[in-house]
């Protein structure tokens, strides 16, 4: 049972990041209407989209990781777009959680013990303190994720309580006047539902046991699907849209957040508690990337011994990111910009063609009732790339 509800908090972890944080501020202009059924379509496509990972393993090993399962049923081709897919949207979120990471550490050491640290030497100090848990195995990560998430959540339901009861229906009801901002959030909405990377990490760690596996992903999705519902809810409900958007336009990011939190009641307690949060939460999805990506560097290196070596695979995992957090920000600026494109074809196109084919070569039919969800999906993965190449060419508000 302790390992079931430490994968379930894992999942929950990872999904729960610094998307949670941005979510508010990219809905400002879409309403909470809007945003609660986007939020619940895709987590409805991204839990279904495990479900098929999860019973491609019934034809597998349970050490069989993405790249061995890829190169097996979709070729050296397909192997390739699935790693380049990978490494690109995990090292461009380890690096953004280690830049977040270090700048946190950062001011909090300035804060309490008055001493001045670089942004280079935070990054390097919150990569030794933090990833080093890494390098112990999910069993670390397991423990450590369940401290984590239970004060990340104990600060965000005292926030939630502080400002719930302040709701105004008047300000839920706000319908936008163009169906373009609707449009734009869907790509960055998708990226909020980023548990899909732990699959085999997860199948490994509970030795295969599908039945489990299905209910740790259905709860473990289903507790940040709630709690995005109320965090919208509670932001929205609070400030009537124009004022928020004009505060988020002379205050960018999580400072506008902030700023807008403060605008509805400027309490200590709120300001304290989303600060930590916060922090909780970048650790949070920090741990659970890092791990996938660890575990899947080792699948890649499974002929190489060296490589696969668990020393080698940490240095492997953090020196890249950090080095481009530290010289090259703006690459992953980049990166992080297409990552809805690297997380359809990993969380919702190479689950499907995966399954197909194992049912193929075990010479199993696929039913009617599931070509119909796989073109459901379909439409879904396309119109999230044909979005986020809008979104950068300016065609579309960002």
């Amino acid at each position: 049972m302790q390992k079931i509800i430490g994968s379930i908090l894992i999942v929950a972890g990872t999904t729960i990041g610094a998307g949670m944080l941005a979510m508010p501020i990219i809905s400002a202009n879409v309403g909470f209407l809007f945003m609660s059924i986007i939020l619940f379509c895709i987590w409805l496509a991204i839990f279904y989209t495990s479900v098929l990972l999860v019973n491609v393993y019934q034809y597998n090993s349970i050490n069989d990781g993405l790249n061995t399962l890829t190169l097996k049923y979709l070729g050296k081709s397909g192997a390739v777009i699935t790693g380049l897919s990978m490494l690109t949207l995990m090292y461009a979120l380890v690096s953004a959680y280690i830049a977040g990471g270090g700048d946190i550490l950062r001011t909090n050491i300035e804060q309490l013990f008055n001493i001045h640290l670089s942004p280079q030497l935070s990054a390097v100090l919150f990569t030794l303190l933090f990833g080093g848990i890494i390098a112990f195995g999910t069993k670390a990560v397991d423990y450590s994720t369940k401290v984590v998430f239970s004060i990340k959540i104990l600060c965000l339901c005292l926030v939630l309580g502080l400002l719930l009861p302040h709701i105004e229906m008047a300000y839920l009801s706000y319908l936008p006047k163009s169906p373009l901002p609707v449009l734009a959030t869907i790509p960055i909405i998708f990226t909020s539902f980023g548990f899909s990377v732990v699959i085999p990490s997860l199948v490994k760690y509970l030795d295969g046991n599908l039945r489990q596996l299905k209910w740790v992903f259905f709860i473990g999705s289903s507790i940040p699907l709630m709690l995005y519902l109320i965090w919208e809810l509670t932001i929205l409900g609070n400030i009537e849209s124009g004022v928020f958007s004009e505060i988020l336009k002379n205050n960018s990011g999580i400072e506008g957040l902030l700023k807008s939190i403060q605008e509805i009641q400027d309490s200590p307690r709120i300001r304290i508690s989303f600060t930590i949060f916060a922090a909780a939460a970048i650790l949070t999805s920090f741990w659970g990337v890092a791990l996938a990506l660890n575990d899947y560097i080792k699948d890649l290196a499974k002929d190489r011994p060296k490589i696969k070596h668990h020393i080698s695979a940490f240095i492997l995992t953090f020196l890249p990111p950090i080095l481009f957090a530290l010289f090259y920000p703006d690459g992953f600026v980049i990166a992080l910009g297409y990552a809805s494109i690297s997380l359809v074809i990993l969380a919702l196109i190479i689950p499907m063609l995966m399954l197909q084919k194992a049912k193929k070569q075990a010479g199993e039919t696929t039913g009617a009732l599931q070509y119909i969800s796989y073109g459901l999906l379909w439409v879904l993965a396309v119109s999230i790339v044909v979005l986020q190449i809008l979104l950068a060419l300016n065609r579309l508000p960002s």
